[in-house]
């Protein structure tokens, strides 16, 4: 019966016959295991299963790195600064491990010329992502948690000297020891879920400066809370730290990828690890990028703009902003630049200075612009504020004042430099001014205003124009005009200058702009410029009426004028334009050559 069933199971017999021959290879292969599987693992055993069903042997990742394991058997421990010296014959083949528990820049040296190939957690292949020489070492800038297995293959043989340092080449860049400040500007489009970041260029060679930046969500306000002055801040998932470093920005952002896509019901295969290293190193930087609002980190690489458009914040939410600059000639170098924190609750008004003559915008594609002014606490108490207003290229608009959303002015028709005076009001009291323009034809020009404010009589810096600012034409001949203007009544000693510039022929558009510098030096750098005279205020007129006289003028031409009224030490505050033109066909020109004013 016995030699009946053995005779129904040939393999069963086969396999006894050969069980003698095969004893001492397999004595001899025990002899010979890996060091690898001598080691000690702390790691628990859930880990470990967590890691295989991320990442499955059907993973085409996976399989890569399947077929270079199964082509190589023998194989070595690498540690961080512990050189490793071995024997290697012609085109023999090697493989090192190297366990990394912090993430970190990563040079690896080589003393003779190798093939390699490199694995990240037995999947990413991330040799194109390294840095550096072909031959003498291997940079990578970012070296992420986890276990690294590098593949070698003699071309040579010889003695091979293999060290794995735990620093970047350029880590002793003279520069990194300076100080380097730089500021990040926000800009707020609540309504449209919308940041604008704006920095400052980096002054450490701002020609081979790139820069990447890290955004964290790290709070949200609470919704019942019953005014901003109780508002509470309570903690997401983000801590509100700064990183380290950029790769350890890198590596909790790799890590919250793949949980999301282990999470989704594509399966875990959709997405591997170098996948994940391509987010960050090799997406084009493009001028918006919108932020996946179920995630709480985000890395945005914008090459050499040193701005970037964000979309998809959360409103009532706080977020963490850290700017890393990457070196494009050091092996991609990176240094931490700047952070700061931005409430994403409101847009904030933009505060203004007294005393200060500012442009500010009218408004934008964005909503209208929002200015905000605290009366100052003086002794003695201020009891009106002075508004100085200039509306740019000679534009049409209306000014709101409010106080605690309560409309207390509103001035329309403002065209040219106006005075608004707002009186009974008291120190600590914090106004809005919203400009708009005073009809939809003017939306076009109506894009910036100047604003000066005082709580004093006078302006410190500036002139003060009288009640009437409109300059006369008195009399206009074929090659000279006359104007005439009101004399200001500041009692200060002051000047006035005439501005003349020549206008396009047979143009209808107008060209006023009470915005533009007109200092001396820079008026007679522009394209159109004719003359400018200045001179003293006259003291001895009875009806306070100044007059002066432009000779030299071309027959048939146009010309726009500026009076302005001119401090000794200030900017100055420009009249009413006054638009003249010549006769072509004249029957008393003079004879006489008249001399230009320069």
């Amino acid at each position: 019966m016995r030699r009946q069933h053995l005779a129904k199971q040939p393999g069963l017999v086969l396999l006894l016959l050969l069980l003698p021959l095969l004893l001492p290879h397999l004595g001899a292969e025990i002899a010979h295991t890996p060091l690898s599987s001598n080691r000690i693992n702390l790691e628990p055993l859930e880990e470990s299963q967590e890691e295989t069903h991320l990442l499955p042997p059907s993973c085409p990742q996976r399989q890569a790195y399947e077929k270079m394991l199964n082509s190589i058997d023998d194989v070595e421990d690498l540690y961080v600064d512990v050189p490793v010296h071995i024997a290697l014959e012609h085109r023999q083949k090697k493989r090192f491990v190297l366990k990394l528990n912090n993430s970190t820049p990563l040079t690896i040296l080589f003393s003779m010329p190798v093939a390699r190939q490199i694995y990240y957690n037995q999947t990413a292949n991330v040799l194109r992502l390294a840095k550096g020489p072909t031959l003498g070492r291997l940079i990578l800038p970012c070296a992420l948690r986890g276990q690294y297995d590098l593949f070698v293959q003699a071309r040579q043989g010889g003695a091979l000297k293999l060290e794995a340092q735990a620093k970047h080449p350029h880590q002793s860049w003279p520069l990194l020891n300076h100080t380097h400040r730089i500021q990040i500007r926000t800009q707020n489009r609540v309504r449209k879920r919308q940041l604008i970041v704006k920095w400052e260029r980096s002054k450490f060679d701002y020609h081979a400066m790139h820069y990447c930046l890290v955004i964290q969500r790290t709070g949200t306000l609470s919704s019942n809370t019953p005014s901003p002055s109780s508002t509470t801040t309570t903690t997401t998932s983000g801590s509100g730290q700064d990183f380290a470093s950029f790769c350890e920005a890198v590596y909790a952002y790799t890590r919250q990828q793949q949980q999301t896509h282990s999470r989704a019901a594509s399966g875990p295969c959709s997405t591997g690890s170098g996948n994940m290293l391509d987010l960050v190193w090799s997406r084009a930087p493009k001028r918006a990028r919108h932020l996946n609002p179920r995630h709480s980190l985000h890395i945005v690489c914008t090459g050499a703009r040193t701005q970037q458009q964000l979309r998809g914040l959360q409103p009532n939410s706080s977020y963490r902003l850290q700017l890393f600059g990457v070196h494009q000639r050091l092996q991609n170098l990176t240094l931490t630049l700047a952070s700061s924190q931005v409430h994403f609750n409101r847009t904030q008004p933009t505060a203004l200075r007294e005393q200060a003559l500012s442009l500010l915008k009218i408004g934008g594609l964005h909503g209208v612009q929002v200015y905000s002014f605290k009366v100052p606490a003086t002794m003695p108490p201020p009891h009106f504020i002075r508004y100085l207003l200039l509306p740019c290229a000679g534009s049409e608009i209306r000014v709101k004042l409010l106080r605690q959303h309560r409309l207390v002015a509103n001035v329309g028709d403002i065209y040219s430099p106006t005075y608004i005076k707002l009186e009974g009001v008291t120190p600590g009291e914090r106004y809005l001014m919203r400009f708009e323009p005073s009809n939809e034809d003017e939306a076009l020009r109506a894009q910036k205003v100047r604003l000066a404010l005082s709580s004093e009589r006078l302006f410190r810096d500036l002139a003060e124009l009288p009640e009437n600012i409109t300059v006369f034409d008195v009399r206009t001949r074929c090659t000279s005009t006359t104007i005439a203007w009101h004399g200001s009544p500041d009692e200060r000693a002051l000047s006035y200058c005439v501005i003349v510039f020549n206008l396009p022929p047979r143009s209808v558009v107008d060209y006023t702009n009470y915005c533009m510098d007109f200092g001396a030096l820079r008026i007679t750098q522009h394209k159109n410029f004719k003359y400018i005279r200045c001179r003293e205020k006259q003291n001895s007129s009875m009806d306070k009426l100044e007059t002066e006289t432009i000779l030299s003028l071309t027959p048939g031409d146009s010309y726009l004028i500026y009076v302005t009224a001119n401090l000794s030490v200030g900017k100055p505050l420009p009249y009413q334009t006054l638009t003249v033109h010549m006769g072509s066909q004249c029957m008393d020109v003079e004879s006489q050559e008249q001399p230009e004013y320069y």
